[in-house]
């Protein structure tokens, strides 16, 4: 596993690397956490930065957590909101003991059982800065699918 920028970048300028970046990861994932709330209690939550916090290069997006009471309803729902979200991307709602939405490819190369996962992430992450771009403008048009479509039922 790779840890330094991905071959073939740029030195990204110091407004990327800068306390901005962190904020605005923040802000999405404080706005992912209260959108999933809608849906019901979140118990865990994992979201990474848009952009790595060293190299300032793009990371790949995608949302996994857990409910508190999950259930076969909401499962339903998140297969929808995700299937209805006009994307860029093909995506996927996964639900195991965490939940999650992920783009396919990402969701393909960690393996059935996501065996792989932090593998693939870092792979995509490291050589398809475009692939990253496009899952987080998709993530973000997920998220406003989600902040409309919650409601605790």
């Amino acid at each position: 596993m790779s840890f330094g920028p991905p071959p073939n970048t740029f030195d990204p300028p110091a407004t990327l690397t800068d306390s901005r970046n962190s904020r605005s990861s923040r802000g999405r994932r404080e706005r992912l956490r209260r959108a999933l709330e809608g849906f019901g209690n979140v118990v865990w939550m994992r979201s990474p930065m848009e952009r790595h916090p060293i190299y300032g290069y793009r990371q790949v997006s995608f949302a996994s957590w857990r409910f508190e009471e999950p259930s076969d309803f909401l499962k339903t729902k998140f297969e929808s909101l995700v299937q209805d979200t006009p994307t860029n991307l093909e995506w996927r709602f996964k639900a195991a003991r965490n939940w999650m939405i992920a783009p396919a490819r990402l969701v393909d190369q960690a393996g059935q059982g996501g065996e792989f996962f932090n593998e693939a992430v870092v792979s995509i992450t490291e050589h398809d800065q475009e692939f990253c771009a496009s899952a987080e403008e998709d993530l973000m048009q997920i998220l406003i699918t989600l902040e409309e479509g919650g409601g605790k039922s």
